[in-house]
């Protein structure tokens, strides 16, 4: 059966104990407007997943990174993955014993695979390479050509990181990370509030927000083992 591994593990998956809930983050962002109107509460949910979606934007983040079972299906030519794709990084058949990656599947950016593929879809076999019609929608996984016989493979892909909808939701956001998230926020929420309503200015909550940002840029891009060139020779 099909698995899903990763950085953070979705809400559904786990329960999140050690993470905030979008109703911790709209407390905080209330409490110093008025934590019981009803609106306001709402405009701060509204904020927080708007800064979701804006940091969402403005890279790729090493918490968004899930590794993925995905089951090819004979004579099926698409499979579906459980979250939305914002940039693949490997596809691999596993061995029949262990689930052990082993061949690599060639990725296609869809643009380019429509511009020299065959859409023969009639001609089937192992699946040689695959590519993602809709990076933005529906997860969906399109395999050339249309597989002959039904196996596993193990995809590892950047995804964007779900908003939170309902205020009782873990945040699919790693805890240390979470008050940048909520430094954005307020910005956003800000923007969203009449300006006799705002408990700060909004120009200081905008440069917050850039310097969050930049701790962000700065932690991420840190020299770590990743930097480190390794080879065969020791001398």
């Amino acid at each position: 059966m099909a698995t899903v591994s990763g950085i953070v593990v979705s809400t559904g998956g786990g329960p999140g104990s050690n993470r905030r809930t979008l109703l911790d983050v709209v407390d905080e962002l209330a409490r110093p407007v008025n934590a019981a109107d009803t609106t306001v509460r709402a405009l701060a949910a509204d904020a927080f997943r708007a800064a979701v979606r804006r940091i969402n934007r403005k890279g790729l983040w090493p918490w968004e990174i899930q590794d993925e079972e995905v089951a090819i299906t004979a004579a099926a030519k698409f499979s579906t993955v459980s979250g939305v794709i914002k940039k693949p990084l490997s596809m691999h058949f596993l061995s029949g014993t262990g689930g052990t990656r082993e061949s690599s599947i060639p990725y296609i950016p869809y643009d380019r695979f429509v511009e020299i593929g065959n859409m023969n879809f009639s001609a089937s076999g192992e699946a040689l390479s695959y590519t993602i019609p809709n990076l933005f929608e529906t997860g969906q996984i399109r395999w050339f050509p249309t597989p002959s016989v039904s196996s596993t493979a193990k995809f590892t892909y950047y995804r964007v990181t779900p908003a939170p909808k309902n205020e009782g939701e873990s945040l699919e956001i790693p805890e240390y990370i979470t008050d940048a998230y909520v430094t954005v926020a307020w910005h956003e929420f800000l923007k969203r509030l009449p300006s006799q309503q705002r408990p700060f200015d909004i120009g200081s909550a905008k440069a917050d927000a850039r310097q969050a940002f930049r701790e962000l840029s700065s932690h991420i891009n840190t020299p770590g083992d990743r930097s480190r060139l390794v080879t065969n020779y020791y001398g």
